[in-house]
């Protein structure tokens, strides 16, 4: 766990989504006291909020998405409470500590008391709202200032209340909208001109799946989260405009009735979350969407935490737990992914004082290239460093001494996967005892015409004079 109970207010009790964006990670917040919340980490450990309480409505609770757009991110906020009092509204921030609002509140219609999902598709920004009187509305920008009106009134269906879902994808927008009839859902191509995809209402095992919260693209497929409060929530594929592939019942556990808004995708495996009002929420992966493993327990103990809505990577997988108990608040977890690549290097050689000394290190799976840096805090021997490119530990070490040393290597995935181990790196002064060196080489000293010479020798002990005696 990082950033403490609530992120230090226990009124903080549900993240709402997690964004890495310019090297920071942002996380949204419902806070029903004080008001919507932004937090921004660098490091993963520190939060600082960085906006005020609600942008200066209290009504105004929850931030329910980021979007970067135009250099900018982007933050949908709600009012979600039973009876809203405050219209919904976007902000954008150019650094993520100062934010100004973009276009109107309810973006001119006062019964949008909540925007969703914010996504760019063809150059603009679009983002759909909630209106329970009308239907949804769906708008775009191609500015951050001035939006338009592009879908009214739920695609003429006043049931379709939200437009929760939305992605671009196969030179499709798609949407998902929330329906207590069920769920539709609608794409275009141009923004403008929208036909109806897929109606789950009057679909057997289906029509009890009122809205489509989050689509994602995973191995050049379409995917789908349905939310389900009666069988539990879905998963779709899309094949082509005819074939689905349906995952049913909350992964064998009807209470699972919503997955999670965002998803994360490190090399081949997909990690999502789930609401589970019952046991606490889940946190799962596969890699082949035949099979789904469960990583820790639900609520990761504890069963006020009923949902995880929001996940995030930067170095470490992010999750945010959400809490129906507001005397501790929310929490945020994380863990690094090392599934998909590991340090191939079992043992680093043992080198000597004021010698030239050489280590390969290798690493294997993830995708190529790779990309190698030292542990915050973790330092080598002055006088060697490491390549970050070829991952060689190379120099003359100046100093004696055993030394722990904690070394990174990334992939080129995106996000990337990354993988660590730890060293016990040992510079001895004085003679060289070749028994000791797993690699069997030994490392002439830096002098006159042997400078960068090697010599391959096995189980021997040899001074550096008697080195150069037999090279």
């Amino acid at each position: 766990q990082v950033g403490g109970m609530g992120l230090g207010d226990a009124d903080n009790t549900i993240i709402t989504n997690m964004e890495t964006w310019n090297n920071a990670i942002y996380a949204g917040i419902e806070n029903d006291i004080d008001g919507a919340r932004i937090y921004r980490s660098t490091d993963g450990n520190t939060w600082v909020k960085v906006n005020n309480d609600g942008f200066g409505h209290v009504a105004l609770n929850a931030i329910v998405d980021f979007q970067s757009f135009n250099g900018q991110l982007y933050a949908s906020t709600a009012d979600d409470d039973p009876v809203p009092a405050q219209t919904a509204e976007i902000w954008r921030s150019a650094n993520g500590v100062a934010w100004n609002q973009s276009g109107n509140d309810g973006l001119g219609n006062a019964n949008n008391f909540l925007f969703y999902e914010l996504t760019v598709f063809n150059n603009q920004l679009y983002v759909g709202s909630f209106d329970d009187n009308n239907g949804a509305d769906l708008f775009r920008t191609a500015d951050g200032t001035n939006w338009n009106n592009v879908v009214n009134d739920g695609f003429g269906d006043a049931n379709n209340t939200a437009i929760f879902g939305l992605y671009s994808f196969g030179g499709w927008l798609w949407a998902g909208t929330g329906n207590v009839n069920g769920a539709q859902i609608w794409r275009s191509a141009n923004g403008t001109d929208w036909n109806l995809y897929f109606n789950y209402d009057g679909q057997p095992l289906l029509e009890n799946a009122t809205a489509i919260n989050h689509f994602f693209d995973y191995n050049g497929l379409l995917y789908w989260f349905g939310v389900n409060a009666t069988e539990g929530a879905h998963i779709a594929r899309r094949h082509d405009d005819i074939l689905h592939t349906f995952f049913i019942g909350g992964l064998g556990d009807n209470n699972n009735i919503w997955f999670s808004d965002n998803t994360v995708i490190s090399g081949s495996f997909l990690y999502f979350g789930t609401r589970n009002d019952t046991t606490g929420g889940e946190l799962w992966y596969t890699a082949n969407f035949q099979n789904f493993t469960q990583i820790g327990q639900s609520g990761f103990g504890n069963i006020d935490n009923f949902a995880i809505y929001a996940l995030t990577f930067k170095d470490y997988l992010y999750i945010g737990l959400s809490t129906g108990n507001g005397a501790k608040g929310a929490e945020i977890w994380r863990q690094m992914l090392t599934a998909n690549i590991l340090i191939k290097t079992e043992e680093i050689a043992d080198g000597q004082q004021n010698s030239s000394y050489l280590q390969q290190l290798e690493a294997n799976g993830g995708k190529e290239p790779y990309s190698w840096s030292l542990a915050e805090g973790s330092s080598l021997p002055k006088g060697l460093s490491l390549n970050s490119q070829t991952g060689e530990i190379s120099g003359t070490p100046e100093e004696s001494g055993d030394f722990q040393v904690k070394i990174f290597v990334n992939d080129s995935s995106r996000p990337q996967n990354r993988a660590y181990k730890i060293f016990t790196l040992k510079i001895v002064a004085g003679a060289f005892d070749l028994s000791s060196n797993q690699t069997g080489l030994a490392v002439l000293p830096e002098t006159g015409a042997n400078l960068d010479k090697k010599i391959s020798c096995d189980n021997l002990k040899l001074t550096p004079v008697e080195l150069l005696s037999v090279y």
